[in-house]
């Protein structure tokens, strides 16, 4: 089925629109076709299946020529500049290369100056934000299936903006009744734009809105399940984003949250969730929400689950993929997390992996490693991590299997929303609205069904804030999920809270709250007068 989108893409991107760089014209809508082009049903759908597209290419010229200013063309992805400012800048991994970008993102030093990872997040979101502008501008609802797609490309538009919230807080604000050309769009807060999306999401799971009714709609396009989720983790942030604590507010998110509960079940396999052959996995796809779909074929990028993969691994028979970049790592501390103190002491380096018998989630491995010790610099010092994989569940074959790889790309599709989150969702913001614990038969099931699938046992009649601290941890690990969460449960820049190298030094230390927020490019400031910089960003 998602077949049907990468085709697609693929048409899309023959044409000749584009939408330039932010270097020449920071968002503002340049006029990509004229609406008599929307006529064409050829044209319209290759538009919509590249806003589908635009997380996971990056540019018109196959997968080493990127359409923005990025020193490597794999760097510009968003999903590989997305999952890295939110992983590798807190407790989930860290990577050794060299490069300025990544040493930034691994210390949390990154200033003022473009980093290409910060950079192509914003970038790709203003991006999205813009092409679909452009589709909303040039149809209308007249058309049922027309005004279907319309609904979609509102939500894919949603989300891109919360990317622009969560990352940089106050990015400008454009929608499809904004001037096209030589505007310069206006700056919005954050607050402003919290309340914005929470309007826009609202609308989108209303009795009025065109969107196709939850789990309907044919994978990967998405439907009132995606909208109704997108909800309940805005709402679940809601003080991150507004500064104001409402129980109201999470009461919110626990509703969106069971809308998706009650019609996405948990796949029966957790290893399957992340395997390449996870789009045409019955099983697997039942529980995602928004996935953004590769094909190591039709879609080639050395981002997404390519560089996830291949940057954990130095070995080029392992895990369905001939690349073995070597950069990702991970620590002794957080893998406690995952199986427990006693489990990390007791692990030797070089030994097979079999951590998944203490949990299933734990796809953690000392065998290409020398050592436990993570150093940030060097790939055999450090836990590696392989719970994306490029193997084929449907085909019987083992997990780790090491026979010759024959991809260069993976075709795992990448979860960016899926049913568990939500049920961590309910349990949380239920866990709040109680007061830091909770003896709600709800919320305990939420956790429950979650470490079951886990191989575990639950016997538990309460839950606290901590114990839902620690089931996201586990199921939600190298997800992208892990600065969001951080921030919210107040561990991001805190003392209390420490990581190896943390704010630059092996023991870790305190961060400056202004590293909460990503800054703006400079690019953008120069260009766009109506632009501020974040606070605790100096302006060059």
């Amino acid at each position: 089925m998602k077949k049907y989108i990468i085709l697609a893409v693929f048409a899309a991107l023959s044409l000749s629109a584009c939408v330039h760089d932010l270097n020449q014209n920071p968002m503002s809508d340049n006029a990509i076709a004229s609406g008599d082009a929307y006529e064409n049903p050829i044209y319209r759908l290759g538009q919509l299946a590249k806003l589908y597209g635009s997380f996971t290419l990056v540019g018109n010229s196959g997968p080493g020529s990127a359409d923005i200013a990025v020193d490597d063309a794999g760097e510009s992805e968003f999903l590989r500049a997305w999952w890295s400012i939110q992983t590798i800048s807190t407790d989930e991994a860290k990577c050794v290369w060299g490069n300025q970008w990544n040493m930034e993102v691994n210390k949390n030093a990154w200033t003022s100056t473009k980093n290409s990872a910060i950079y192509a997040a914003y970038v790709r979101g203003v991006m999205m934000v813009t092409l679909a502008n452009e589709y909303l501008r040039n149809t209308d609802d007249s058309d049922p299936e027309i005004a279907i797609e319309r609904a979609e490309v509102r939500f894919l538009r949603a989300y891109a903006y919360w990317v622009l919230l969560d990352g940089f807080g106050n990015p400008p604000f454009t929608d499809e009744t904004t001037p096209i050309g030589a505007y310069k769009p206006e700056q919005i807060k954050a607050a402003d734009l919290y309340a914005w999306l929470k309007a826009e999401l609202e609308s989108l799971v209303s009795e009025e809105s065109a969107l196709k009714d939850v789990h309907t709609q044919i994978y990967p396009r998405v439907d009132k399940g995606a909208a109704y989720a997108l909800l309940a983790r805005l709402c679940l942030n809601h003080k991150t984003y507004t500064g104001v604590e409402d129980m109201a507010t999470y009461t919110e998110a626990m509703d969106a949250a069971e809308k998706v509960i009650a019609k996405y079940p948990l796949a029966k396999n957790y290893q399957a969730l992340f395997m390449g052959d996870n789009g045409e996995n019955a099983d697997a796809v039942q529980e995602f929400v928004y996935a953004a779909c590769y094909d190591a074929n039709k879609t080639q990028s050395y981002g997404g689950p390519t560089y996830i993969i291949a940057a954990g691994k130095n070995n080029a028979s392992y895990l369905g993929l001939q690349a073995n970049w070597s950069g990702l790592v991970t620590s002794s501390e957080f893998v406690a997390n995952l199986i427990g103190q006693s489990a990390v002491d007791g692990a030797e380096p070089g030994a097979e992996p079999t951590f998944t018998t203490i949990d299933k989630r734990a796809l953690v491995s000392l065998k290409y490693c020398e050592s436990k010790d993570m150093t940030a610099v060097d790939f055999p010092k450090g836990w590696h991590v392989y719970k994306f994989n490029n193997r084929h569940f449907l085909d019987g074959g083992n997990f780790l299997d090491e026979s010759p790889a024959t991809e260069s790309f993976a075709s795992v599709d990448f979860p960016l929303i899926r049913a568990a989150e939500m049920y961590l969702a309910y349990a949380e913001a239920k866990v709040r609205v109680d007061g830091g614990t909770t003896a709600d038969a709800k919320a305990v099931k939420c956790i429950a069904d979650l470490q079951k699938r886990a191989g575990l046992s639950p016997a538990f009649s309460t839950i606290s804030l901590n114990d839902v601290f620690n089931e996201i941890t586990k199921e939600l690990f190298w997800e992208g999920h892990r600065r969001t969460v951080l921030i919210r449960f107040g561990y991001y820049t805190s003392a209390t809270y420490l990581w190896p190298f943390k704010g630059g030094v092996k023991q870790g230390q305190a961060l400056s709250d202004h590293l909460k927020l990503f800054p703006l490019p400079e690019d953008d400031l120069t260009a766009n007068e109506n632009l501020d910089q974040n606070p605790g960003y100096s302006v060059e």
